[in-house]
């Protein structure tokens, strides 16, 4: 899901036709379907508890129910790293085998779960970053360039 700019983040100057465009782009995103309260069936135990925490917070950003797919897999994400990261803990990050030591494939689901985080958390606005440039306040003031109308020959 790419992350697409708000009108209001947009910093090129645009004519009053394509920002009265995008302004009524911005309002049918508002008129979509809400995330759901019930996290997917196919979740386990933690995955659901972190829906069930990460929900009411989420709802104050522009999420919908088209979201639902990657917010669950954020949640199972974290559910794994949990998991591996008990599971480290308990047994150790270094395994010794037949051939000599190597990683515990629990590094691995770590790793790879903090790398899976970091690539969804922002498309749902979970970090500060990401936050910013969703929340960022809108301008009220038309950029209007007084030399555009030369330019295109108006």
């Amino acid at each position: 899901m790419a992350q697409r700019k708000l009108l209001s983040q947009q910093k090129s100057r645009r004519t009053k036709e394509v920002q009265d465009e995008k302004q009524a782009t911005e309002e049918i995103m508002d008129e979509l379907i809400p995330l759901q309260n019930n996290p997917p069936e196919w979740l386990d135990e933690e995955a659901t508890k972190e829906w069930e925490r990460i929900l009411p917070l989420i709802r104050e950003l522009p999420v919908a129910d088209l979201d639902m797919a990657l917010l669950a897999m954020y949640c199972q994400t974290y559910s794994n790293y949990l998991s591996a990261t008990r599971n480290l803990e308990k047994n150790g990050m270094v395994v010794e085998t037949e051939r000599g030591s190597k990683l515990s494939s629990y590094y691995t689901v770590q790793r790879d779960s903090v790398n899976t985080m970091n690539s969804i958390a922002p498309k749902l606005g979970l970090t500060v970053e990401a936050r910013l440039k969703i929340l960022a306040p809108k301008d009220d003031k038309d950029q209007v360039d007084p030399f555009e109308e030369l330019m295109n020959g108006e």
